[in-house]
């Protein structure tokens, strides 16, 4: 039978891993939201719209700059945005030239 009287103090156990893993868990949720909100702007306008690929990559990529700042991302971010749009230029160019 369970005893009456513990050992157990509340607010006396160490949460610094807990706490860790739950920060991971929350910057892992931002980027990634972030990343699937600002992959998917890209092909929706350019098919859902009647911009170009150029005019739609930089709507892109405004919003990829917006989108960092508003939710406070690190540089990281803004590199992977960069990075992105030069891929995203350089495969729609290629497209185009051998597809018309």
């Amino acid at each position: 039978m369970a005893a009456t009287q513990s050992d157990y103090k509340q607010g006396s156990m160490p949460v610094e891993a807990q706490s860790q893993t739950f920060d991971g868990f929350m910057k892992l949720t931002v980027y990634g939201g972030a990343l699937i909100g600002f992959i998917l702007l890209y092909p929706i306008l350019v098919f859902c719209t009647p911009l170009a690929w150029l005019p739609s990559l930089a709507v892109t990529v405004i919003f990829g700059f917006i989108l960092g700042a508003a939710l406070r991302l690190k540089g990281g971010w803004y590199a992977g945005v960069i990075g992105l749009a030069v891929f995203l230029a350089i495969f729609s160019f290629a497209l185009k030239v051998f597809f018309g």
